[in-house]
């Protein structure tokens, strides 16, 4: 959301901020939205996970990735709730430490292929669960409900790469957003 002014005081105390308003998420308005309405949120949803993978503070994993956090701003997908960003990936010392023993992982982002200690840190770590959790909770409603039967093998190909089980390793959020926005393109060039 854009920021429209903020106020925070030299002592402690609340922060105020003033940011545009958008409309809350619902999952039966999902379902409602056409093909088209559904396949731009495809490309919002993609672009939040490219901007969280690749911030100047490094690569951001948002603890809650739900169609909560999302509102609509004149037709447009925008982050909402930002209070529990992480801005570390998980420290490690060598390649054993980025496994999902040793990494708190509910959504063990370290299938396919595994993850790497690089500098300290199980690289790649929040860009995955970002993106799996993106499937979970977001894209397996939006994709939700009967598709024209020319879209549906297209839309399986995008719930795949949200699922983490590519090869050899899952797909990143470029490729996810590369996908998308080919998906959207073809579909309003009516060719699928």
């Amino acid at each position: 959301l854009q920021v429209l002014g903020s106020c925070i005081p030299d002592a402690v105390g609340p922060v105020v901020l003033a940011t545009e308003l958008g409309q809350p998420l619902d999952t039966v308005q999902l379902l409602q939205f056409s093909w088209e309405e559904r396949l731009k949120l495809a490309v919002g949803v993609a672009q939040v996970l490219h901007h969280l993978a690749h911030s100047r503070l490094g690569s951001l994993a948002m603890a809650d990735l739900r169609r909560q956090q999302f509102v609509l701003v004149d037709g447009r997908l925008k982050l909402s709730d930002v209070d529990d960003i992480s801005i570390s990936e998980p420290p490690c010392r060598t390649h054993s430490d980025c496994t999902p023993q040793h990494i708190l992982d509910p959504y063990n982002t370290t299938r396919g292929d595994p993850l790497h200690c690089v500098r300290g840190v199980c690289e790649g770590h929040n860009e995955r669960h970002n993106i799996l959790k993106a499937g979970e909770h977001l894209m397996k409603h939006l994709l939700a409900g009967p598709a024209p039967q020319a879209l549906e093998p297209h839309l399986s190909q995008l719930a795949e790469a949200y699922s983490g089980r590519g090869r050899p390793a899952p797909p990143g959020t470029e490729t996810i957003l590369a996908l998308s926005k080919e998906l959207l393109a073809r579909y309003k060039g009516h060719a699928l």
